[in-house]
Formats: structure tokens, sequence, C-alpha cells
């Protein structure tokens, strides 16, 4: 027998012992299993041991199936916008906002305090009045030694422009935690999506090694059929052995990758740790349009240094108004008592009698001189309001110099990712047949391992490319205001 003959009789052995495990698609239900099952075997090719061997198979997919829950993106941003601790931490700031408005509502209300007081005066003190009446000059008169006071007081500003001013700011307050939620939410979006499309791209990535090491395992079955028949060298079976290693180091380390990414993405959304979730396959052949309208105007970068801006405006004005006099109504409902000896306290008589007052007043309070604390406060208030412009003037010019580059950006990875494209079925067909040449005995290892070893790279470059563009895009949406359009 010729070697010639040696070789196609081996490659038909191989192709046979494949035969015996040949998957046809049937769908069986199982009751067992609680829904159907797609998978069936060719049983005039296989054995009890080999039957029990792809239940078992199958009842690991299902179950693994159960396991894991696919997760789409806009799961995951809804997920992680209602349970993300720092979102909600936010939206606390923002109930305290509120708080503070009906706080400093409250100071333009009516403000009753009950008041009491007992004096023991170990030296009585003396009043005096015009004696005239008792033909004397003077008419002295020594209080008891013991007194005491209870009722009602009454306090409410008529006019107090700090109050209103300070009520004013309350609700630039509560605007700004609004704007700084919205803000933080809007960031969360932006992480949550850049780390499911890298999970994406890491997936895609596992999914190609995998093809790669299935055509190297045939390759290499392919070639030691060669060795056995005289008609490759030891070298080339190691050759080959080399390149899969090589590509299941790179698989275990995507492998690897892909769960950290899975890991933090569940950490950013405060989904449960100990719960396994898979992403949806990225979908390279669509891109996504994007309409470029420029810069939005309603950035919350902006909105909230505008508010910062008003806020800081009020507060030098509040600080203005404090030279502005102030009307308050008091009121008083009072019951006061006298004696001489603290037991009287206890029991009833003539010398045991409360005297009630009530009455109401206005006070007046004109601020005169404050030692020119005023003064300096206004002066620190301009330079709060200069700083907060420069910084308005500062974040308008980088976020139009971010809106620049990413419109260069995707037009750049857009042309990247469909040359990208292109390279990569090339290098698969170039890969393909150089393979077939080799089975026919016409091309060299070499050149196959050369041939994969580029496929391999454009992978790498499709995938890097197809990821640089969505996140490219995502900052787009961003700049112009529609992240929100990321969920459907």
């Amino acid at each position: 027998m010729t070697a010639a003959w040696k070789m196609i009789l081996s490659l038909r052995l191989i192709s046979r012992k494949k035969a015996k495990m040949n998957i046809i698609f049937l769908k069986v239900n199982i009751a067992l299993f609680g829904n159907p099952s797609i998978f069936a075997v060719d049983y005039e090719s296989i054995d009890m041991k080999q039957l029990i061997f792809i239940f078992t198979v199958a009842w690991g997919a299902v179950a693994g199936s159960r396991a894991q829950e696919v997760l789409t993106l806009d799961d995951c941003l809804r997920w992680g916008i209602e349970n993300n601790l720092s979102l909600r931490g936010q939206r606390n700031e923002i109930q305290k906002s509120k708080y503070a408005i009906s706080e400093n509502r409250a100071k333009l209300l009516p403000q009753i305090n009950g008041v009491a007081n007992f004096n023991d005066n170990f030296d009585p003190p003396v009043s005096v009045t015009d004696g005239s009446a008792y033909d004397k000059p003077y008419n002295v008169t020594q209080t008891l030694q013991y007194n005491a006071a209870a009722g009602l007081q009454l306090q409410m500003p008529l006019y107090n422009q700090t109050v209103y001013t300070a009520l004013s700011i309350s609700k630039v307050l509560d605007e700004i935690s609004r704007l700084s939620y919205e803000k933080a939410r809007e960031d969360l979006m932006m992480q949550i999506a850049k780390m499911y499309y890298l999970g994406q791209a890491t997936a895609e990535q596992i999914t190609l090694v995998k093809a790669n090491i299935a055509r190297l395992e045939e390759l290499r079955d392919i070639t030691v059929a060669f060795y056995d028949n005289g008609m490759a060298m030891e070298v080339d079976v190691k050759r080959v052995n080399i390149n899969l290693e090589n590509l299941q180091v790179q698989y275990d380390n995507a492998q690897a990758m892909l769960a950290q990414q899975l890991n933090m993405l569940k950490y950013v959304m405060d989904y449960p740790a100990e719960k396994d979730i898979t992403l949806e396959p990225v979908n390279a052949e669509t891109i996504a349009p994007i309409e470029l309208t420029g810069l939005s105007e309603n950035l919350y970068e902006l909105q909230l240094l505008q508010s910062k801006s008003d806020l800081a405006e009020r507060q030098k004005k509040m600080i203005s108004h404090g030279y502005i006099p102030s009307l308050t109504l008091t009121g008083n409902w009072m019951y006061t008592a006298y004696t001489d000896k603290l037991h009287h306290w206890f029991h009833s008589g003539p010398s045991n009698h409360w005297y009630r007052s009530y009455g109401l007043g206005l006070a007046l309070r004109v601020p005169i001189f404050d030692g020119l604390d005023k003064r300096y406060k206004i002066r620190k208030a301009k330079i709060d309001l200069e700083n907060i412009r420069l910084a308005q003037e500062n974040t308008r010019k980088n976020l139009e110099t971010q809106y620049i580059n990413a419109t260069n950006d995707l037009m750049n990875n857009q042309r990247n990712f469909k040359k990208q494209k292109d390279n990569y079925l090339l290098a698969e067909d170039v890969y393909e047949v150089t393979s077939d040449r080799y089975r026919e005995g016409i091309a060299s290892m070499t050149e196959v391992l050369q041939d994969e070893m580029r496929m391999s790279e454009a992978q790498n470059n499709y995938i890097s490319a197809h990821y640089n563009y969505r996140v490219t895009h995502l900052s787009l949406l961003k700049l112009t205001g529609r992240v929100e359009s990321l969920l459907k």
C-alpha cells in the first residue's frame, strides 16, 4: 500500500470516528427537564454509555441556562438606576433639599414659645417712683425676695429681607440637588453602557478564539495523520500544538477577563454578586447612526454651573440685605407672682397671688455698624462669582473640544471598523484556502500557521474597532444630550 493510500485511509478513519457522535437537530420534549431541549443523536452509531453521556450534557445545558440570566443593556441600565447605592444617596439628597425649603419657609410663620422663670433675690432690688403725692421727692419701694413668671411669647417676622432671600437660596439648592442627581444618573448610565460594550467585545473575542481552536484542532488531526504516514515532519506537529496551546491560553485569559468585567458590572448595578449573568451577543452587522446636531445647551454640567452662579449671586444679595431694617411682631401672655417667704408658694393666701398681663408689640431692628463684616463678605462673594464664571467658560470650551474630537473619532472609527471587518473576512477566506491547499499537500505548515496568526490579528483588530466605534457613539449621545435614548 502506497503512502498516499495510507493517508487517505487514515483520514477516512478520522472521519468515521467523528461520525460516531454525529449530531442531528431534533426537538425532544422531556418531562423531567420541564422544557424542550434541542438535541438528537444518530442512535444507530452509539452505545448506551454514549447515550448516557449525551443526556448528561443536555441536563447540564438546561441547568446552566436556568442558572444564568441574559441581561440586555436596557435591563442593566434600569436595574442600575433603581439599585445603585451612590444614586440612592443622591435621591436622599434631593429629599433633604425639599426639607430645607420647608425649614426656611417655617421661619416666616409665627413662633410661639412657652417660658417660665423663678428668681430668689438675696438682696431684693428697689424701685424708685415720684413721691410728690406723698409729700416726698421720691417714693422708694423694695421688691419682694421671691418672684416667678410663666406664660407664652409670640414672634413673627413682618419684614425680613434676609429670611426671604434664604428661602430663595434653599430653592436654588434644591435645583442643584436635582441636577446633581440627574448628572450622577447619566454618568452611571454611561459607565454601565461602556462596561456592557466591553463585556460584549470580550464575549465576541471568546467566540472567535473558540472557533480558531476548533480549526487548529482539525488541522492538528490532519497533521498527525500526515506525520503517521511520513508526509509531515514532527516539527510540524509541534508547531501546531504550540499555536493551539497559545490559543487555549488566550481563551482562558479572555474567560477570566470576562468574569472580572461581569463582576464589576454587577457591582456598579448593585446586582446580587452570587447570581450569574450573561450579556446579549453583540450585533456587529448593524451600526446605529447618530445625528450630529452640535453640543447640547442642556448638558447637566452647564446647568449645574449656571445654578451655582445663581446661588452665589443670591448669597451675595443676602449679605447685602443684612443692611436692611427688619420688623417683627411680638406678643406675650404672662402670669407673675411675688412673695417674701418661700413656703408661701405652697398654700393659698393673700401673699400667693398671680397677676396676669398680655399685649402685642412691634420690634424694629436697624443695623448701623457691624465692624465692616458684611463689606468683606460681599467682596469674598464677588470672587466666588468670578470663579464660577471662569469655570463655566472653561467647561464649555472643554465640552466643545470633546464634541469636535468625538465627531472626528466617530468618522475615523467608522471607517476603521468597516476596513477591519473586511480585513477579518478576507483573512478568514485566505486561511480557509491555505488550509484546503495544505490538505491537498500543496501549501506548507508554515503558510497555514502564518495565515492563522494574520486571521487572529485581524479578528482582534475588528473587535477593537467595533468597540471603539460604539464608545465614541456613546460619547456623542452624551454630548448631544441623548443618553436617555439608551433606554428602549
